[in-house]
């Protein structure tokens, strides 16, 4: 799935949704893309992000996607550009709060979450298939994932820090039930019809859907997760895959579902759609608004300045 593949890469995706206005580089600051109350953030660190990004795109949407233009007059790359910019800053505004509450990443943790990947995935070898057919660095992977632990760290600890109480979750659940069911689901995606029957065959007769998923499924990303989707509600996939997959009950596994970017294998873990069932989800999502609205707050008050294409914009 690109657009469900695109987010689970993007290492802090809700942020990604704070874009802001981006225009121009004056020129004394070619080496600076943006400073962030004072600090830098370098047109190196923009294009470590950029390319593999970029790469990203151009292979799950093909080579020719990031020219496409969009209702708003730009294109997708002229789009992805302002994403990674926003996402260089609210990384930095990130890290200096976690710092002022010392939380921290030590060099084994990442190193244990890397060789959690490593595993999961099957290997060393495997793994290096992996970055390689991603077209990402070793170094550029664990800096990204040190960041993810960082910033989970920081969201955890606030998250654990704010209380929700029983009333408010009771009316989020009276005034959201339609779109609170949902449902937890891996998929396998291949390019043909003919694949896709081959796999659906194999699974039929008794093989492992997670196996499977991870040696042949396209959308490498949940791949290495066994097609892992995690829990999703409805508005957030592909129709015809989203259609077929609230249709499965728990352990059902679908036909093949041809979508926009090729033939689908779904197979539904658990499904939710009682309050008692969902209670747990309500106080999640009312926390993470709470968090989502201190993120905001965070930009809202930087101090930011956006050097991109010959001019600058100062957005506070």
């Amino acid at each position: 799935m690109n657009r469900i593949s695109y987010r689970r890469f993007a290492i802090i995706g809700i942020l990604l949704a704070l874009v802001f206005t981006i225009s121009g580089c004056t020129g004394n600051k070619e080496d600076i893309i943006a400073k962030v109350n004072g600090e830098n953030i370098t047109t190196e660190e923009f294009e470590s992000d950029f390319q593999v990004f970029k790469r990203i795109s151009e292979q799950q949407l093909g080579e020719d996607a990031l020219t496409q233009v969009g209702e708003d007059g730009k294109t997708l790359e002229e789009e992805l550009k302002q994403k990674i910019v926003e996402k260089l800053i609210m990384e930095r505004l990130i890290e200096k709060e976690a710092k002022k509450i010392n939380i921290e990443i030590a060099s084994e943790e990442t190193k244990e979450q890397m060789e959690e990947y490593i595993n999961v995935i099957g290997g060393q070898e495997k793994f290096d298939e992996f970055l390689n057919n991603s077209h990402i660095s070793r170094e550029f992977f664990e800096e990204n994932l040190r960041k993810e632990l960082l910033f989970n760290k920081y969201r955890e600890a606030f998250l654990n820090d704010t209380a929700i109480n029983e009333k408010e979750i009771k009316n989020y659940f009276e005034n959201n039930k339609e779109e609170l069911v949902v449902v937890k689901a891996s998929h396998i995606l291949v390019k043909t019809e003919e694949e896709g029957k081959k796999v659906l065959k194999k699974i039929k007769a008794g093989e492992d859907f997670a196996k499977l998923a991870n040696e042949v499924s396209i959308d490498k990303t949940s791949a290495i997760q066994g097609g892992n989707l995690g829990y999703f509600a409805k508005g957030n996939m592909i129709a015809e895959f989203e259609e077929a997959a609230f249709a499965l009950n728990p352990g059902e596994v679908s036909d093949l579902i041809h979508t926009e970017v090729g033939y689908h294998i779904i197979k539904v873990e658990d499904k939710k759609d009682t309050y008692e069932a969902l209670k747990d989800d309500i106080v999640m999502v009312l926390k993470e608004d709470k968090y989502v609205e201190k993120i905001k707050k965070l930009r809202d008050e930087a101090k930011v300045k956006i050097f991109l294409d010959n001019k600058a914009n100062n957005t506070k």
